[in-house]
């Protein structure tokens, strides 16, 4: 049985689609199939049912889903371990993050890493907790950054926790309110809010600061998905915007935009590297690791 037609298998599990599942390893949707048939042939056993609209694990490809990805990641390892034997500067390096992580942290701890790790190839692959707990499985990356998930994951993963991170609300840095020590939220209320598309932590915090003055929440004024232009935005207009702080860090320290003390401040939460419980981190992830750490505390609110 070879690994390529188990990938194929994993992939289309992950994706329940063949034309998805073909684009991501490159190859024809027959060629797809074809691995999956000779694999149910081999196997004796039919892993998924599929027709022109749909296609679904059977009990016995959600059984073996597990292993397969098992074989996966430990066939991956062993090709690193090959080309790290006797240097661990040699190798490569996949790792996933979250959109958050990607836009803050990430770019420069890849500076870092690599000034050691200079001839390292490094895999950066994005996704939410979810995804990136599939590729992990799956031996596609090596390690994950994320938001710690408000439910239990699974149970193959190790979460090591790595900082914390809260939302703050900023505006520009000549902003009527920027400056003052306290902010209450009538005060906020009356200034247009700039919402980020698909993001219930910030929309969360708004009611909670709502409801602690017992009043409707604001209707957003503007609501983006775009980072860039949030913050080109908010630092042009009278603006304010909830974000995380280690994403629109840089650009406080920078100057431009101005972090409000609003009364009361976000609950924090957890930064999270993820891996594999069942194996212990080669020598240039636990460096990684090292990095971000650093970076993190860099970040620290």
């Amino acid at each position: 049985m070879r690994l390529r037609v188990l990938r194929h298998f994993a992939v289309v599990a992950e994706t329940l689609n063949f034309h998805r599942a073909a684009e991501k390893v490159n190859l024809s949707q027959q060629a797809i199939s074809k691995s999956i048939i000779q694999l149910e042939s081999q196997l004796g056993l039919r892993l998924m049912d599929r027709d022109r609209q749909s296609v679904v694990l059977t009990e016995q490809g959600k059984y073996l889903l597990p292993y397969v990805q098992e074989v996966l990641a430990a066939a991956r390892r062993l090709d690193d371990a090959v080309a790290s034997a006797g240097d661990v500067r040699t190798g490569s390096l996949s790792i996933g993050a979250t959109p958050t992580f990607l836009e803050s942290v990430i770019p420069d701890a890849l500076n870092a890493f690599q000034q050691r790790y200079e001839t390292t190839p490094i895999k950066v692959e994005r996704g939410d907790f979810a995804y990136l707990c599939t590729l992990l499985m799956r031996g596609d990356i090596d390690l994950f950054f994320s938001t710690a998930p408000a439910e239990n994951s699974a149970h193959l993963v190790r979460k090591i926790t790595m900082g914390q991170d809260r939302n703050v609300i900023v505006v520009r840095a000549g902003h009527p309110l920027a400056g003052k020590d306290s902010v209450a939220f009538e005060e906020l209320a009356r200034y247009p809010q700039i919402a980020t598309l698909n993001y219930p932590r910030g929309a969360a915090y708004v009611e909670r600061l709502a409801a602690s003055k017992d009043m409707r929440v604001p209707h957003p004024a503007l609501t983006v998905e775009s980072t860039h232009l949030s913050l080109e935005r908010v630092s042009s207009s009278e603006s304010w915007w909830v974000a995380p702080h280690i994403l629109v860090r840089s650009r406080l320290n920078g100057g431009g935009i101005a972090m409000l003390q609003v009364d009361p401040p976000d609950n924090a939460w957890d930064l999270v590297m993820v891996t594999r419980r069942d194996y212990s981190p080669a020598r240039k992830m636990m460096d990684f690791q090292a990095v971000m750490r650093s970076c993190l505390t860099n970040s620290s609110y």
